[in-house]
């Protein structure tokens, strides 16, 4: 595979310092130099430097075709090489929050304009004269293979260059990684008056694209490429100040994107065992979540959604068996056969280890989860229709899958006051509090042990999503024995003490299973009552505090008033199902069934 390097501003790098850069880079790694003739470094400066070069421009040779789902492969590339880069500590791929974006992007556009040191009058003179423009690209051009793979890196003005080239190049040369170093290309004086560089990126010519720069760097002005091209990854590395194309390449983590390409390594092969490996349970929670999300994906009528989903679901499960494969290399341990088959591409079978009632919470939980967070996508009816077949899978009947998507939508609906449950984005409760779960995310329950009868959990299951998993195996570690994948709001606590009460959405779910497990003859927790009654005491307690001080339409005050009444409309639901305390029933009288009404505009 060939490196095809477009040189910035000056002569063009003659002496291939760039190169002297990579080699370094790549050798530090562990790999053999590259030989010259494994390049095309194409020279072009005389050009920017001669008044009256002009040729026509080429033509444009890229099809759009399917584009949506090559996007989604695209993107589902890209996390595969941010998994790749964040093997390097030092390097950085989101926040660019160093220096304020508007004293940057006027420096930026006084550098392009005005500096000589950089001599950027050959970069303003590229973008405005499109018949430079056509010369210098015909001349790449014509030092480029017309089929193959080659990977493409463009350095300051080559940058630029190299963004404008992909939609002019043959049909049969592919871009198997693109990548920028200290690029100017998102300024706005590149830009206005001129027509946008690449105004729709080629996504089924280019694998990926990541975009280096050092925040330092006078030329990047320490902004990224990703507000101004969809298809650029940022990656921040510390590189001294320094605009040099061998400081650049000289880092481990650009070494490390082409050595990939030009040096396919044989990943070390995971260990094996003789002896039988056992999945933990927290192991086994996450592989329900992964049935969970297949029976959706089963059940979704709309082929638009299904597409969505299917490729949201893939960046995920990528995600997690990068993070699996290399935890275990990291270990050295053997995987569990499970994990192994998961690793190769195929969803095992699910052990049956849950009891009934433990399978209750499990799939109330997972029924409230955004699976393929941070994706959003309405599945409509499909997370309840899943419930019986991963029932099946878990080794029950149907039966509890039926009845337990039942028992969510009438607690749905009796905190709502509205018919029936949303299924898909937001099982959505009154005053517009949601109760689907952000994703995957691990388990906090934030209540003391008295009130729930357990000790307090928190979990680590993180980042789901194009990002990777954070933490490799320990997300796994992180999870409830139970193996619920929920995320709650933190405790709130009361003016005068520490001790905390649980929040409106994790008492939502706990009368939900406890609902469940009703509907199922099992035995419930009747103490629920008693953590409802302590939480609605606790928020009725600081909402009377506040009131005395805050704005009538206070955030805070608005969202404690909300809770309260969903916690009183949790109370009347369990009076109304017969759920409360058998001492307390034969003791008192069954209520009419209104609730509370004390605050005035919560309701």
């Amino acid at each position: 595979m060939k490196i095809v390097f477009l040189h910035g501003i000056g002569d063009g790098d003659p002496s291939a310092g760039w190169l002297d850069g990579l080699n370094r880079g790549l050798v530090q790694l562990g790999h053999q130099p590259l030989d010259e003739n494994r390049v095309i470094a194409p020279r072009y400066s005389s050009l920017l430097k001669t008044d009256g070069i002009s040729a026509k421009m080429p033509p444009v040779t890229y099809k759009p075709n399917d584009e949506l789902n090559r996007r989604r492969g695209f993107e589902r590339r890209q996390a595969a090489v941010q998994r790749k880069i964040g093997k390097d500590a030092g390097v950085q791929s989101f926040g660019f929050h160093y220096v304020p974006e508007r004293p940057m992007q006027q420096l930026t556009s006084l550098a392009v304009n005005k500096s000589s040191f950089y001599d950027f009058d050959q970069v303003r003179r590229y973008v405005k004269n499109d018949g430079l423009r056509g010369a210098i690209l015909e001349r790449i051009l014509d030092h480029l293979p017309s089929y193959g793979d080659v990977v493409l890196i463009g350095h300051s003005l080559g940058s630029v260059i190299s963004i404008d080239l992909l939609d002019h190049l043959s049909d049969n040369l592919n871009i198997r990684r693109f990548i920028t170093i200290g690029s100017p290309a998102h300024s706005r004086a590149l830009h206005e008056g001129s027509e946008r560089l690449l105004k729709k990126f080629p996504y089924g010519r280019v694998d990926d694209w990541s975009n280096f720069l050092d925040t330092r760097d006078i030329v990047t002005g320490g902004r990224g490429l990703a507000g101004t091209f969809p298809g650029a990854q940022d990656f921040i590395i510390d590189n001294g100040a320094s605009h040099s194309a061998s400081a650049y390449l000289g880092h481990s983590a650009v070494a490390r994107l082409v050595a990939q390409m030009v040096y396919p390594t044989k990943e070390m092969v995971l260990a094996s065992s003789n002896i039988a490996v056992r999945m933990s349970d927290n192991e086994v929670s996450v592989l329900l979540m992964l049935h969970y999300a297949e029976a959706v994906r089963r059940h979704i009528k709309d082929k638009g959604v299904l597409e969505r989903y299917e490729h949201a679901l893939n960046v995920l499960r990528d995600d997690l068996v990068g993070q699996i494969e290399s935890s275990a290399r990291a270990s050295g341990q053997p995987l569990a056969p499970e994990l192994r088959e998961l690793v190769s591409g195929r969803l095992p079978t699910l052990p049956h280890r849950w009891e009934l009632h433990e399978a209750v919470q499990e799939l109330v939980v997972l029924a409230v989860t955004n699976i393929v967070d941070p994706f959003e996508i309405d599945t409509g009816r499909a997370s309840r229709d899943a419930l019986p077949d991963v029932a099946v899978a878990m080794g029950f009947r149907r039966d509890p899958g039926v009845k337990i998507a039942t028992a969510i939508e009438e607690v749905q609906r009796s905190i709502s006051r509205r018919g029936g449950a949303p299924w898909g984005r937001y099982l959505t409760a009154a005053v517009g509090l949601g109760i689907l779960a952000a994703g995957p995310v691990g388990l906090m329950v934030a209540a003391p042990a008295s009130v729930f009868g357990a000790a307090a959990i928190t979990g680590g299951l993180a980042a789901f999503g194009p990002g990777g998993m954070v933490g490799g195996l320990a997300m796994l570690g992180g999870l409830a024995g139970t193996g619920a994948a929920l995320t709650t709001a933190a405790a709130t606590h009361g003016m005068g003490g520490s001790a905390p009460v649980t929040d409106a959405t994790s008492l939502i779910l706990r009368v939900a299973t406890e609902y469940a497990r009703k509907l199922l003859d099992l035995s419930y927790d009747e103490t629920l009552w008693y953590a409802l009654s302590h939480a609605e005491t606790q928020f009725a307690a600081k909402i009377n505090r506040l009131e005395a001080f805050c704005d009538p339409k206070a955030a805070q005050l608005t969202k404690l008033k909300e809770a309260w009444v969903i916690v009183s409309r949790l109370m009347t639901f369990m009076i109304e199902k017969g759920m409360t305390p058998r001492m307390l029933a034969q003791e008192a009288p069954k209520p009419e069934g209104s609730e509370a009404t004390r605050p005035s505009d919560g309701d």
